[in-house]
């Protein structure tokens, strides 16, 4: 459940006010609180006032109106979204973020929640986001993850787009993308400093986009759109990207006619290793050196833990063949 959200004017003093009196009454509740979740509040109540105050003075020099806020145990959202939309935002996150822990868990990654909450921005609409960011979002852009501030910033589509299911989708598909990013960053998967290649982080988001809160279907599974990706660019003059040019080209991912492959093939090349239970250690390994390897030859770090680039890049070629002839 979310908590406290009134709007507020950037005081920090006020800020810690109004959480200290929330700490307080969650802990008179008794036991639907927890003992750890209590004391973790009351140590990170003074750094939150200063994160919060931070982006309230963005907003501001940007002309938005003051900002509401709430937060889960997990996650502290701000902005200027309404609060039904804002919690209901921060709800979805904390859900994935178990989603996201468990998952990896089970296959040997050491993951945790932060001590921190994590930082999202939810706006009302891509004129908000327009103002805080400094430039209007592009026609499939719903979001982002500021690595820098190491917070997440989305908005809601609907105003611009109509209140029906196209919308709601392309919400709720930015909000798991761009909150996969966010998890990936601060739950010891991989660090804020240490930024990997983009095939890494994307391939990461697009393994988890498709989680949805009120599905059945597990993680880790075919990503349709993805793989029709590939089997869009299968038909083209550039059907396939050398895996070495994707460990080390991030401006793929920016170029419109290689985007989509792009993310397409990052997606399968971590279906590939997450699936197979022998190169799961590889693969810890593998992002444990991203971590903490400062400026590593993309090539050569890949190949020293998950083999030679040639022969994955042959079982992934493989492997796309038999899921274009088989998922249609």
């Amino acid at each position: 459940m979310t908590r406290n959200r009134p709007e507020f004017a950037a005081s920090r003093r006020e800020w810690l006010r109004r959480a200290s009196t929330a700490i307080l009454l969650a802990s008179a509740a008794g036991p639907a609180s927890s003992r750890r979740a209590i004391a973790r509040d009351r140590a990170s109540v003074a750094e939150e006032a200063e994160r919060v105050a931070g982006i309230q003075a963005q907003a501001k020099k940007a002309g938005l109106a003051p900002f509401g806020y709430s937060w889960t145990e997990h996650f502290l959202g701000v902005g200027d979204a309404p609060d039904a939309f804002r919690d209901g935002a921060l709800e979805i996150c904390e859900a994935l973020g178990r989603v996201f822990l468990k998952h990896l868990r089970d296959r040997g990654l050491p993951v945790d929640f932060p001590d921190e909450r994590m930082m999202v921005v939810v706006l009302k609409d891509a004129i908000s986001y327009g103002a805080l960011v400094g430039e209007a979002p592009g026609k499939d852009v719903g979001g982002h993850f500021d690595l820098d501030a190491d917070r997440l910033v989305v908005f809601d589509f609907r105003p611009e787009h109509g209140a029906g299911g196209a919308a709601e989708r392309i919400n709720t598909f930015t909000l798991v993308h761009e909150t996969t990013h966010l998890l990936c960053f601060n739950t010891g998967l991989l660090a804020l400093r240490k930024e990997p290649p983009k095939c890494v982080t994307e391939g990461l988001a697009t393994y988890f986009e498709m989680w949805r809160r009120s599905s059945r279907v597990p993680v880790g599974g075919v990503n349709r759109p993805r793989l029709e990706a590939i089997r869009a660019a299968s038909r083209t003059d550039e059907p396939w990207i050398e895996l070495p040019k994707l460990l080390t080209d991030d401006a793929l991912f920016d170029r419109p006619a290689t985007a989509q492959l792009a993310y397409g093939q990052s997606w399968l090349l971590m279906y590939n290793l997450l699936s197979s239970r022998s190169l799961r250690p590889n693969l810890a390994a593998y992002l444990a050196d991203l971590r903490t390897e400062a400026g590593p030859d993309r090539l050569a770090t890949f190949e020293k833990r998950l083999g030679p680039i040639a022969a994955v890049e042959d079982r992934l070629r493989r492997e796309a063949r038999a899921m274009l002839r088989d998922v249609r």
